[in-house]
């Protein structure tokens, strides 16, 4: 008996009673749905593991990122510091002091920070009582409720600490937050610092302690618990000491020498500031050494660290959500594709197209709820578990919660994708003759949307991406690299494919291998979408452990055995015997002469375009050397590997210095580094001017260095001849090696000795680095698992869409007398060679990008992880081999024979 489908259905007028048995059809055929859709567990929950995963870490990241915007918008002008700041590693000029007068004493804060070695002798024996003796003719001095005068401590110890000191207006915004809870300024009296724990643990202190700091005795007032403008960042070195600028001359840790940054940090009403801003700007136009920012256009140390990050991480997360709607579109479309009889047989009995999509529509959307409301659940888990690994990139006094706006964002892209892949997947239903459904005859009608469809998925990724990234260039920027990465694959497997069908023709393949190939490029296999999903899965995986191991080799496992572990700053020339005697094993000293890059070739250092990330018009650290450093090479020179070169074209020189300027009226031979060259954009032959202190000096570059690797050993961009520069303002550091054991006391000797002198134990910082690494690669094994995990789903959904397909197959199979492990031996041949060939091409492409990743942009040595290479070529195997047993038992095994029988 044929059923066929009714001709009036779509331009007759429908009765009372056909519209009453459409509208029971309808709901009967709704029920038909939800119950097969539940019956059938693998699709629901498929559907719901996609889209969660997705999903709520979507919205974990975009809740912390707002949740950092609310924090930064409300706190821009207590993180900056002020409404107007400006910045020097140098002394105020006279005129800039002038200038900035007029805010004095409540507006304007004077902030000079540098870092010193602390101790815990010499005075450590006074208590608050004798503070307060010194200091009669001012205020009472009140400390915490639970300070106690203290004894010296039985050990001798010293610590590297980050020293502010603070004029009396400090902070113009926010607030201090200290341990007794009282204000910073009644704590914070002449001969007094508050500090973090840090220093109270490593000093082995408590407050009420004495501890000195270059030349002077201080008493610990209070702990410091929160400054509204301290910096986030990842490699902060030292413990932090707050101390009033009127005591800073006591140290006598100021200099001309010194590495002091200068802060100025003006507040006031919107007319004034702005009146001063343009003040300054006239007087500061020939300082480039002094910035100038305002409160509105500084991004924060918050910004620059929180946001670079959580967006990294943001775009991870992205690329997954497309993935996972790959995934979800193989459900849907397997769903569908399994429901095609039961809609041919509500069309042939009068059910309009448009109800039968609505049915699938409702059950779709209800699962798009269902799995924003189980996101946001998932989401709160997160964040109170992972707030722990994000406190590297994150203020340590923000509140973070599920933000409404988030909710909401999430709700529309998991209502939009499940609309477009619906969509996608009901053009069958729309196209496809009830006729030839149930008669099972072939058919060759439009199983594919039209490029309206393909318009509106680029479009809404396109949405998303440029509302991510707040710019519509930056959005086409991103999606257009997904397109050409998506693009690429899908090539890739098209030419792969196309590559074993003729070597199967060939018939150099057995019986078996032929088929199995053959199978691969059949019509509806979907192949090239399983190796596309694959192959991207796959990638992003490679990429992220190849970026991983090789911050891990560089920051972590790098440091090499002989490299110097002890380095010492602002050392003077006449201090190196004495320095040899107290630490007693070999010390390398390095001159450093600090200045600024006036122009190159005529051009101003301001109007550099960089080719790095680095500023052409900060101060840098010239040397001078008679010999290239071990851990250096010469790329390329004037004179075979020669750093220096006799100046022999002096008359074509526009760049001399006037006569005022002797003895550096005239270019001398200069080496500089590769990075510094490709920074000012210079070759040998081309000169660059310095100004140091006042003076100008041209360098003609003779050579160019390159580093062998990075690592923890010293380097300078520009090298001099000694006779050029040993006369200059300089200081100097040094390097040793000693035995880690004996750091602390070496510590202690010096800062005895030589209180302006500060020591860093290179192990002490390589640890910390470290710490910071391993908390960034966790980060990046969590969505190493979410990439992973979202890659086999994506290979179980492809699967399932194509399951009727491969079980008429099998079936077809089964007539001719093939037997049951011989299906087995088809499925896993194919499925494993099409996942191994889309996994080694993935690993081969990630490969190529991440070595341009890491060795251009990070400018860091590539390292290939072999092992985990190895392991997870054998977890690749094993995962494709489960896959392919388990969907041949559970979806072939399962049904072939029903499939013989109707066959028969």
């Amino acid at each position: 008996m044929t059923v066929t489908a009714p001709n009036n259905t779509t331009n007759a007028p429908t009765s009372p009673a056909t519209a009453h048995n459409e509208s029971q059809y309808s709901s009967l055929g709704n029920k038909a749905v939800r119950r097969s859709w539940w019956q059938q567990w693998i699709y629901p929950l498929l559907f719901l593991l996609a889209l969660l995963l997705s999903l709520s870490t979507y919205l974990t990241l975009d809740s912390i990122q707002q949740s950092v915007r609310d924090y930064v918008a409300d706190n821009q002008r207590a993180l900056v510091g002020g409404d107007l700041i400006l910045t020097s590693q140098q002394a105020w000029p006279a005129a800039v002091l002038a200038t900035v007068k007029s805010f004095e004493p409540d507006e304007v804060v004077y902030d000079y920070q540098f870092n010193a070695m602390i101790a815990n002798f010499d005075g450590s024996d006074a208590t608050l009582a004798d503070a307060n003796t010194s200091v009669a003719a001012s205020s009472t001095l009140l400390v915490a409720p639970t300070a106690t005068p203290t004894s010296a401590p039985t050990n001798e110890l010293t610590q590297l600490a980050r020293i502010k000191a603070v004029s009396p207006a400090y902070p113009l915004y926010g607030e201090v937050e200290l341990a007794s809870g009282k204000p910073l300024w009644q704590q914070l009296q002449p001969n007094t610092v508050v500090v973090e724990t840090q220093v109270l643990t490593g000093l082995d202190v408590k407050i009420g302690a004495s501890i000195k700091i270059g030349d002077a005795n201080f008493i610990i007032a209070d702990e410091l618990l929160a400054e509204p403008d301290r910096p986030l960042t990842a490699f902060g070195f030292g413990a932090r000491v707050l101390m009033g600028s009127d005591d800073l001359e006591a140290t006598n840790l100021l200099g001309q020498r010194s590495r002091v940054s200068y802060r100025i940090e003006l507040a006031g009403e919107p007319d004034k500031i702005a009146t001063e801003q343009a003040n300054l700007t006239t007087l500061l136009e020939n300082q480039p050494e002094i910035t100038l920012t305002d409160a509105d256009n500084t991004d924060t140390s918050v910004t620059q660290v929180s946001d670079n990050v959580l967006m990294f991480l943001k775009l991870l997360v992205i690329a997954v959500l497309f993935l996972s709607a790959v995934a979800l579109l193989s459900v849907v479309k397997a769903f569908v594709s399994q429901q095609a009889r039961t809609n041919a047989i509500r069309r042939a009995l009068g059910e309009s197209v448009s109800a039968i999509k609505r049915s699938y529509y409702q059950v779709f959307i209800g699962m798009a709820l269902l799995a924003c409301i189980g996101s946001v659940l998932l989401s709160f888990v997160m964040l109170k578990v992972g707030a722990q690994y994000l406190t590297a990139v994150l203020p340590p006094d923000i509140g973070l919660a599920i933000n409404l706006l988030s909710v909401l964002k999430i709700s529309v892209v998991a209502l939009v994708i499940t609309l477009l892949i619906v969509q996608h997947s009901l053009y069958a239903v729309t196209h496809t003759k009830p006729s030839a459904v149930l008669q099972q005859s072939a058919q060759n009608v439009r199983q594919h949307p039209p490029l309206t469809w393909y318009a509106l998925v680029v479009i809404a990724a396109y949405a998303l991406l440029a509302f991510e990234f707040s710019s519509l260039l930056n959005g086409l920027k991103v999606l257009g690299g997904m397109l050409l990465l998506a693009g690429s694959f899908w090539l890739l497997a098209r030419g792969w494919l196309w590559l074993l069908a003729k070597l199967a023709s060939k018939g150099k393949l057995g019986w078996m291998g032929r088929t199995a190939i053959h199978n691969l490029s059949r019509k509806g296999n979907q192949s090239g979408l399983f190796f596309v999903t694959l192959a991207l899965s796959v990638a992003v995986l490679t990429m992220i452990t190849l970026l991983n191991h090789s911050l891990t080799t560089q920051f972590v496992n790098a440091y090499p055995k002989d490299a110097p572990n002890l380095f010492l700053l602002d050392v003077q020339s006449e201090q190196h015997d004495e320095l040899d005697s107290v630490i007693n094993t070999d010390i390398t000293y390095y001159p450093v002469i600090r200045a600024r890059v006036s122009d190159v070739g005529g051009t101003p250092a301001a109007e550099i375009e960089s080719g790095s990330s680095d500023d052409p018009t900060r101060i840098f650290n010239l040397s001078y050397a008679d010999s290239v450093m071990e851990t250096e090479y010469i790329d390329a020179s004037v004179a075979p590997d020669q750093l220096y070169a006799p100046i022999t074209d002096k008359a074509d020189n526009k760049n001399n210095a006037t006569a005022d300027t002797a003895p550096f009226d005239a270019p001398v031979p200069m080496s500089i580094l590769d990075t510094a060259a490709d920074m000012l954009g210079v070759g040998l032959g081309d000169q660059v001017r310095f100004d140091i202190q006042g003076i100008g000096i041209v360098g003609q570059i003779t050579s160019i260095r390159k580093r062998y690797e990075q690592g923890p050993s010293p380097f300078f961009y520009f090298l001099f001849e000694p006779s050029v520069l040993k006369d200059a303002p300089q200081i100097q550091f040094a390097t040793t090696k000693v035995e880690p054991a004996e750091i602390p006391q070496i510590q202690t000797d010096l800062a005895r000795k030589f209180p302006a002198i500060t020591t860093i134990d290179g192990g002490a910082i390589a640890k910390q680095v470290q710490g910071f690494v391993a908390q960034m690669s966790r980060l990046v094994e969590v969505f190493t698992l979410l990439a992973l995990i979202t890659g086999i789903m994506v290979l179980i959904t492809s699967l399932l869409s194509t399951s009727q397909d491969r079980l008429r197959d099998s079936a077809s199979f089964r007539l001719l007398g093939m037997q049951t492990s011989d299906l087995y031996k088809i499925n896993i041949l194919e499925i494993g060679l099409l996942g191994v060939s889309a996994g080694l091409i993935a690993i081969l492409g990630a490969s190529a990008g991440a070595w341009v990743l890491i060795t251009k942009w990070f400018d860091l040595r590539f390292a290939v992880p072999w092992g985990s290479f190895a392991l997870g070529a054998v977890m690749l195997m094993t995962v494709l081999l489960i896959i392919a047993i388990t969907y041949v038992r559970l979806v072939i095994g399962k049904g072939i024979m029903a499939r013989v029988r109707g066959m028969v």
